[in-house]
């Protein structure tokens, strides 16, 4: 079957497009080059991870959107950290405490969802056997790799300056110190040999037993030892009752094309209110990246700023006004504001004080964005399974009684937006991007390029970018200098970035059908990646 797989690591999107070529729909693709992802890019993604997909059935003309989001563990407490808090970090905002707590060991763990949500895609969409389409990447765990630049380059040091540095960060204790470390205490860099031989017997026992063997048989004996052993909060019964969650994504319309994201508490709201806002402008007859597009754009996004802070939350736990937050009313009025250059301030934005993603399309018009993440990473792995373990207290809230303070059993609100954009009825890009909370200013930037502009998919995601979670607003040392200063004249925290294409801004993927042809684009920041195109 022909299709188009766009993801960062090559491994994945050549094996996702050499499942096409064998016979296999988007799905099929989706769940192999999945798993690739985790055992080829370990920091990033993997079996203790999280995440959500947007999905588009051709035979069935629908959309869903399966969240497999991380959930908090029960044994964690609102209060139980609010006396200990020293700040947040600007960009991303981050807790900051002075033992990391948040940031590595078990503590910082909740209730993962990757391997529920992959075995949720083939159980209700995929062709081919599950243990089939695993089998590549238990062989190439077994039989090791060198590591590549784009994992060594994000290792050597911290992603933000609170951080602890990797080589501490990476090894909160000894079963994943003896897997990244070398025998002279350093990480693994570029070039080194890399073998996973644990990880392997843990997917077998995927393979063999079918995912829930992680939640409720003996891989999830083995997590849940380890677990009460080491003070975690998440418990033998929050893995059993652990469930995807399937309903519509959210949708808009987009100068006459139709634009699927993720429900809440995705950051497919962040996008589409950005888009939203973004269609009460002419930008198509501005220059792009010029002072006037740049100060619409930035302030469109410090203004979703807001809605991150005051309502992106799980909706099990508070009501999210989604349909007045995605109205023409509401999009007007932020519009308006944007035309009197008015700018949220810190107050109004509610402030006190890594991931993949893989987009791919097959010529039936089946579609799969799926963005999934350890957040930033535990530094944990439990002994004798090779897999690492997301972080997701990182970026809950320890302050008691806000949208995501710490509750048990809250998802976790997150900006990643894996997208799927159509025209005129039919399927026409499939998009989204790993990058914390630079995700959804990423993906509405990249649509509106590809839309407002005509860039090819490359343009699209090479373009110079803006970010902003409400105040500062970074832009890319490329965005020219007089828009900067027009910016900061009409009143913007600009905070220019030191590098053309920065990583620390989100790496957006995109797959489509355009003009009767597939293509693809992978985003050249942090390394780049790779696009594949299955020819038959």
């Amino acid at each position: 079957m022909k299709g188009v797989v766009a993801s960062p690591q090559p491994a994945a999107s050549e094996l996702g497009a050499a499942v096409l070529e064998a016979g296999g729909n988007a799905f099929d693709a989706a769940v192999a080059a999945g798993f690739m992802q985790m055992v080829t890019d370990p920091f990033m993604c993997g079996l203790g991870g999280w995440g959500s997909a947007t999905i588009y059935q051709a035979s069935t003309a629908t959309f869903e959107h399966i969240g497999f989001w991380a959930r908090i563990g029960s044994k964690m407490r609102p209060d139980m950290w609010a006396d200990d808090i020293r700040g947040f970090t600007d960009l991303w905002r981050f807790p900051i405490f002075q033992d990391h707590r948040n940031l590595r060991g078990y503590t910082s763990i909740m209730t993962p969802g990757t391997v529920a949500g992959f075995g949720e895609i083939h159980r209700r969409y995929a062709s081919k056997p599950w243990a089939e389409l695993l089998e590549p990447a238990i062989r190439l765990s077994d039989d090791g790799y060198l590591i590549p630049e784009y994992v060594a380059e994000h290792v050597r040091v911290s992603m933000v300056p609170e951080f602890p540095h990797p080589r501490d960060k990476y090894a909160a204790n000894d079963a994943a110190r003896a897997l990244f470390h070398g025998p002279d205490g350093n990480m693994f860099e570029t070039g080194h040999d890399y073998r996973n031989p644990d990880q392997a017997r843990s997917l077998e026992r995927l393979a063999k037993n079918g995912p829930d063997d992680f939640y409720t048989g003996g891989l999830a004996d083995t997590i849940v030892a380890d677990f009460e052993a080491n003070g975690a909060f998440v418990t033998r019964e929050d893995l059993a009752a652990y469930r995807p969650v399937v309903e519509p994504p959210l949708t808009v319309d987009y100068r006459g094309y139709q634009v699927a994201s993720s429900a809440v508490p995705g950051g497919g709201l962040l996008t589409l209110q950005v888009l939203k806002v973004l269609e009460q402008f002419d930008l198509g007859a501005l220059e792009h990246n010029g002072p006037e597009h740049g100060f619409i754009v930035g302030a469109a996004l410090a203004w979703a700023g807001v809605t991150r802070g005051r309502h992106l939350t799980d909706p099990a736990f508070a009501d999210v006004p989604v349909e007045h937050l995605l109205s023409d009313e509401h999009a007007a009025e932020v519009a308006d504001r944007i035309r009197r250059h008015q700018l949220p301030d810190r107050k109004t934005l509610n402030v006190p004080g890594y991931t993949t993603h893989l987009s791919v399309m097959d010529e039936q018009g089946n579609c799969v964005s799926i963005t999934h993440t350890l957040t930033t990473c535990a530094g944990i792995v439990v002994p004798g399974t090779g897999f690492t373990w997301n972080n997701c207290v990182a970026l809950m809230d320890p302050i008691p009684g806000r949208p995501n303070s710490y509750q048990p059993g809250k998802a976790r609100a997150s900006a990643i937006s894996p997208s799927v954009i159509s025209k005129n009825g039919e399927p026409w890009a499939v998009l989204g991007a790993p990058g914390g909370w630079s995700i959804s200013s990423a993906v509405s930037q990249v649509t509106s390029n590809l839309i407002d502009f005509g860039m090819t998919p490359v343009e699209a995601v090479s373009a110079p970018r803006f970010h902003s979670e409400g105040d500062p607003i970074y832009c890319e040392l490329r965005v020219p200098q007089r828009t900067v200063d027009a910016l900061r004249g009409h009143g913007m925290n600009v905070q220019r970035l030191l590098r053309n294409y920065d990583g620390a801004l989100a790496r957006v993927q995109v797959a489509g059908r355009m003009g009767g042809s597939f293509k693809g684009a992978s985003d050249p920041r942090k390394d780049g990646g790779s696009v594949a195109i299955a020819h038959r």
